[in-house]
């Protein structure tokens, strides 16, 4: 039984249980409320830092869960055959609504402040090392394919037609990305706080608490980007609705002009055609493999609609600050 392994594991008496999506609602004498999750990406050399995460925005008003350690000071441990982790939910939830611009910026604002105590942090990696490792590996795979004697899959063949037009996106990325810290005279990523691992409109919004473990430490126009990668092509969002965001983010956290290179470099990734192709390759469900070629065939039917998005992001919403930005030439015509 469940109960019986959280109290062999953690010395917890539940009184009640109940499943919710991702894992299991408890209500225990000793922490009060609890959830329990299957870990995933978590590692346990990272949580003392996710403790550390909590507590603190458990201090600044932010509702966050409290990962809790077993009895022999473990935060993964295995309950019903599977990796899980316990988390103590907080007493209280956020209750002031914002917009998201201004709840962004204000997290933004937090965890720069908890970043600021410590002088011992571990660096940022540049975006566009990490971007070109990734492009490298799939030119690698795509060279691999082309050579073997085997006849190729339907995914097979739309990968290797269409890579090389996101290798170029890529590229662009990159070289947007290394020219603005040229230009610049700086490391752009010595500016750092928490963020997201993965921002959307949808989390803030839904999200009734915060997971420490959704925290990374990377330059905030990072979360900026996704949340206007996820508006303007996962909904098709308007611009009015992205200058609002981008307007009330600004008026708690200026942005640079750091910012909006990053920003637009970002945006220019092909993130979601690479991830489709690292799915797909590393998945073993063929039903999962068939909607990732039918999620891809869509992304490139629709690459015509992002070309002018790119296009506008530039006219639309950085305006007269691009005069003093680089210009991407294809994009420009």
């Amino acid at each position: 039984m469940l109960e019986r392994e959280l109290f062999h594991q953690y010395g917890i008496v539940v009184n009640h249980v109940y499943r919710v999506s991702g894992g299991y609602v408890l209500q225990t004498g000793e922490l009060g409320e609890c959830i329990l999750k299957r870990a995933e990406a978590e590692r346990e050399e990272d949580f003392p830092w996710y403790v550390l995460i909590s507590q603190y925005f458990n201090q600044q008003n932010e509702p966050t869960l409290l990962p809790v350690p077993s009895k022999r000071g473990r935060y993964i441990e295995t309950i019903g055959n599977e990796a899980t982790t316990l988390y103590q939910l907080p007493l209280k939830t956020r209750t002031i609504r914002e917009s998201d611009g201004h709840r962004l910026a204000l997290l933004h604002r937090k965890g720069g402040n908890l970043l600021t105590s410590y002088s011992e942090l571990p660096e940022v990696q540049p975006w566009q090392m990490r971007w070109q490792r990734r492009i490298d590996q799939l030119e690698a795979y795509r060279v691999t394919l082309m050579q073997q004697e085997q006849p190729l899959r339907e995914f097979d063949t739309l990968f290797i037609e269409t890579f090389p037009y996101y290798l170029g996106l890529s590229e662009n990325a990159i070289q947007y990305l290394v020219d603005a810290g040229i230009d610049a005279g700086v490391n752009p990523f010595e500016v750092r706080t928490l963020v997201f691992r993965r921002y959307n409109a949808q989390y803030i919004g839904d999200t009734e608490f915060l997971s420490p473990s959704e925290f990374i430490l990377d330059h905030p126009a990072r979360d900026l980007a996704e949340w206007i990668r996820y508006k303007l092509i996962d909904e098709s969002a308007g611009f009015d609705e992205v200058r609002s965001f981008i307007w009330d983010y600004h008026q708690r956290r200026s942005m640079n002009a750091m910012d909006w290179n990053l920003l637009y470099a970002r945006i220019l990734f092909p993130i979601s055609y690479v991830e489709a192709i690292e799915r797909y390759y590393s998945e073993e469900n063929l039903k999962e493999k068939q909607k990732i070629y039918h999620r891809l065939q869509n992304y490139v039917n629709h690459e015509g609609d992002r070309e002018a998005l790119f296009k506008g992001i530039f006219s639309e919403l950085i305006g007269e600050r691009g005069s003093t930005m680089r210009q991407i030439e294809w994009l420009t015509i």
